[in-house]
């Protein structure tokens, strides 16, 4: 009885507080969870509300918890700390950080990211996936593209992947599929520098490449890291290993520089772009030049749902012969995020 006494006991102690405070500019007053900060919203859950809510971080006056959470802050600075935010009545930085005996004090705008510390896995995962189909019926030519995405963000580190599958036909006619898959860990030693590692996978009929495999590592800066804005560079090197389904060239494998770029902006309740930009000039054939990019607009039409619009293209400056040098597309989808 005493050892399930003890467990009852440790369990309450790492369960997650209910009695967090958040106080906003009108006055509002709610009880609860702090379930995260993230992209200028925080989300919210009290005991008498059905589902969370997103409330603008900037119009937060007040937030209170017992709890320990991880902060990134937009200098890249992270901590383990006791929070508390009070901007009622004090100008500048209202933002209160406490890590053991040390405290310092930001501005709001300044705090980037709060997730609770210690938390499961899956609670400290979030992406989306979506669907697109068209079809015109004069010529018997559909078009069909699933994606999904997912983030997980850890103590001063973050593991992101993307996958897409693009399908296109016509009806009595030819058909083209491409198959992506990328993947990127990326960790922050100084500031805004990182450095990382990705793994990039590409099948595309239109380009006759039955498989590409992309290994590389890359360091990087943020150059804009805020609550509604993003843009970083990085540079680094890779090896691929291809196939091709053209004959003279079946197999390759190339050593290869990289230079690339992301940017993402959002904004509250409505928008988010999201830019990546990828180049791979050839160290083993002086000459050739790959790029990759993607780019997608996000519109939340309700609660958790949106609509989006996407843009790839893959460029090869020197495909084998009897392959084509770009696969271009556009696509739109609705989705759900998670």
């Amino acid at each position: 009885m005493s050892a399930f006494a003890l467990i009852g006991l440790s369990s309450s102690a790492a369960a997650k507080s209910t009695d967090d405070v958040c106080i906003l500019n009108n006055g509002d007053r709610m009880t609860g969870e702090i379930k995260y900060l993230e992209q200028g919203q925080l989300k919210f859950k009290s005991a008498y509300m059905l589902d969370s809510v997103q409330l603008d971080w900037a119009r937060v006056a007040r937030l209170e918890s017992k709890d320990q959470y991880i902060v990134l802050l937009t200098n890249g600075r992270v901590f383990t700390a006791h929070i508390k935010l009070d901007a009622t009545s004090v100008a500048g930085d209202t933002f209160r950080i406490d890590e053991g005996a040390a405290s310092i004090a930001v501005k709001q705008s300044d705090v980037l990211r709060i997730r609770p510390a210690n938390q499961g896995f899956w609670t400290q995962l979030n992406g989306s996936i979506d669907y697109g189909f068209s079809y015109t019926s004069g010529n018997g030519q559909y078009q069909t593209q699933l994606s999904a995405s997912a983030t997980y963000n850890g103590e001063g580190y973050e593991v992101s992947g993307d996958m897409s599958s693009n399908f296109s036909g016509q009806s009595g006619g030819s058909s083209a599929r491409r198959n992506a898959f990328d993947a990127k860990y990326t960790k922050l030693f100084h500031q805004k520098w990182f450095f990382g590692g990705l793994v990039d996978l590409l099948s595309s009929e239109q380009q006759s490449l039955d498989l590409r495999t992309t290994l590389g590592g890359l360091i990087g800066h943020n150059f804009v890291q805020t609550n509604r804005t993003t843009f970083n560079v990085f540079s680094g090197l890779a090896v691929a290993r291809e196939r091709y389904s053209s004959i003279g060239q079946p197999r390759a494998t190339t050593a290869d520089s990289l230079i690339g770029l992301g940017f993402n902006t959002f904004r509250f309740k409505s928008l988010n772009i999201g830019t990546s930009f990828l180049v791979w000039p050839s160290l083993t054939e002086p000459g050739r030049v790959r790029m990759g990019l993607n780019s997608n607009l996000k519109i939340e039409l309700v609660k958790d749902l949106f609509w989006k619009l996407s843009l790839y293209e893959n460029f090869d400056s020197r495909p084998p012969l009897t392959a084509k040098r770009n696969d271009l597309g556009i696509t739109t989808s609705f989705g759900w995020t998670f």
